[in-house]
C-alpha cells in the first residue's frame, strides 16, 4: 500500500469522524445545520475509504485525460461560474433549470423532449428541498420566483 494513499486515507477517515461526532452535538431547530455537516462527514469517510480500495489490488494508473475531455471539464466549471453570477438576478428556480438545461444538451444524447422534462423535474425537486424542506432562503430575482 503506498504510504501517501495510507495517510491522506486515514486522514479524510478521522476528519469524517471528527465532522460527524460535530454535526451530531449540534443544537438547532433548523434540521439543515445538522444535515450539511453529517452529509460532509460520510462524504469524507467514503473518500477515505476510497483512498485504500486501490492500493489493495494493484491496478494500473489511469490515463490522464485527452483534450476533449479536458474541454468538457473547462465547459462544466464555465456553466457553474455563470450559474453562480446570474443566481442573485435570475433567481434560484429559473437559473437552476438553465443550468440543467445547457449541461443535459450539451453534454448528453437527450431529445430536447427528454432534456426539457428532465430539467423541469430536477429544478422543482431541488427548490422543493432546498425552499420547503430545508426552509432555505433561496434568491427570487427579478422574476419573484
Amino acid at each position: 500500500m503506498r504510504r501517501a494513499n495510507l495517510v491522506c486515507g486515514s486522514l479524510l477517515l478521522a476528519l469524517g469522524a471528527l465532522s460527524l461526532v460535530e454535526a451530531l452535538r449540534l443544537k438547532d431547530d433548523w434540521q439543515g445545520a445538522r444535515l450539511m455537516p453529517a452529509v460532509l462527514a460520510g462524504v469524507f469517510v467514503v473518500l477515505g475509504a476510497g483512498h485504500f480500495a486501490p492500493s489493495l489490488a494493484a491496478a494500473e494508473r489511469p490515463a490522464w485525460p485527452d483534450a476533449p475531455s479536458r474541454r468538457r471539464v473547462a465547459f462544466v466549471f464555465g456553466v457553474l461560474g455563470l450559474y453562480v453570477a446570474v443566481l442573485p438576478s435570475l433567481g434560484f428556480l429559473p437559473a437552476t433549470a438553465l443550468f440543467v438545461l445547457v449541461l443535459l444538451r450539451a453534454l448528453a444524447a437527450f431529445s430536447w423532449a427528454v432534456a426539457l422534462a428532465l430539467t423541469a423535474a430536477i429544478a422543482v425537486a431541488s427548490h422543493v428541498v432546498f425552499r420547503h424542506w430545508l426552509g432555505m432562503p433561496l434568491p427570487s430575482g427579478s422574476l419573484g420566483l
